[in-house]
């Protein structure tokens, strides 16, 4: 079995069929924002960056077509670096070694590994023979996995694999440049979901979070098309500083922001949707068809995944009834 990356975050079905990625296809044909079964759609880290010999907490979001699923999970922590021969994000003993700690349910905390740069970043790894140390990723980033583990009611198991960004030190710099980027470097935050919104250019648009939240839904005729945005702060996309080998200087790019739509029925037009570090909107939209056929006041459960190019994780879930 193979683990695609780097990524933020992956994952692969072990009752028989596929490896996934962000939101990827349950089956073929199928498109990826389609829950069909019970899927492990994102898993959050806070903070989603650490210094190794930290703490983080980790939660996961689980779903099936009935809903939002309080799955027992199960948590380890990679501590083996992938060895040269293999070519998965992660090393093979990671996905098979023993859990760390089994949560039923809610967020659960690991103690990151100290000699995490050396293990996942650009210190020596301590190992023999020698391996060279990993390459950053296109924002700078090192990151450790953690495997979670869910048991949906279906009897299903879901492996993914997040990663935790690490703050080490700059490697391949010239020394006042490393210096300088340790004075000035800030961990990454994770972007917050602000809202979503159904028809937000239309006369009364309704905040589907906010009705979530109070266990309401709102109500889309059958084969309707209605858009729904979703809404983030401004200091969702950080500016952040990172190394330029080429100038062998420091630089500030702005984040780009990704989001992944899934839906236990109808037709999403993007499975993806957002927006690059150039783009200053603070919003994305995607399009929904209802379902033609869906008997009247049926709830279609919703789930959104706000990610930054650095790791950072937010959901959010919501329901629309489809009727006349």
């Amino acid at each position: 079995m193979k683990i695609m990356g780097p990524q933020p975050f992956c994952l692969l079905a072990v009752c028989g069929a596929a490896l996934w990625l962000g939101g990827c296809k349950p089956d073929i044909g199928k498109p990826p924002s389609l829950v069909e079964g019970a899927r492990l759609l994102a898993v959050r880290q806070t903070p989603p960056e650490v210094t190794p010999g930290g703490m983080a907490s980790f939660d996961a979001l689980v779903a099936d077509p009935t809903g939002t699923v309080a799955a027992t999970m199960a948590w380890s922590l990679c501590k083996t670096p992938r060895p040269p021969t293999e070519s998965n994000s992660v090393s093979q003993a990671c996905i098979v070694q023993p859990d760390d700690d089994v949560a039923m349910a809610g967020p659960v905390a690991l103690a990151i590994p100290a000699d995490a740069c050396s293990l996942f970043g650009p210190d020596p790894p301590p190992v023999t023979p020698p391996i060279r140390p990993r390459d950053p990723d296109a924002t700078g980033g090192f990151y450790v996995p953690v495997r979670a583990t869910a048991q949906a009611t279906d009897g299903t198991n879901v492996i993914a694999f997040a990663f935790e960004r690490i703050q080490c030190n700059l490697a391949n710099a010239p020394g006042d440049v490393a210096r300088m980027y340790n004075m000035i470097y800030a961990p990454n935050q994770a972007p917050v979901i602000a809202d979503v919104v159904l028809d937000p250019e239309g006369a009364a648009p309704a905040s589907l979070v906010a009705a979530a939240a109070g266990g309401a839904a709102a109500t889309v005729a059958p084969g309707a098309k209605v858009t729904l945005r979703l809404a983030w702060a401004p200091e969702a996309a950080e500016t952040y500083v990172l190394y330029d080998p080429s100038s062998r200087t420091l630089v500030s790019p702005r984040e780009a922001l990704r989001v992944s739509w899934f839906a236990t029925d109808g037709e999403l037009a993007h499975d993806r949707t957002g927006r690059t570090g150039d783009e200053v909107e603070l919003f994305t939209d995607d399009v929904w068809t209802a379902p033609a056929d869906a008997a009247p006041g049926r709830a279609v459960h919703f789930w959104v995944v706000l990610r930054d190019e650095r790791g950072g994780v937010d959901f959010a879930a919501f329901d629309l009834a489809v009727g006349s």
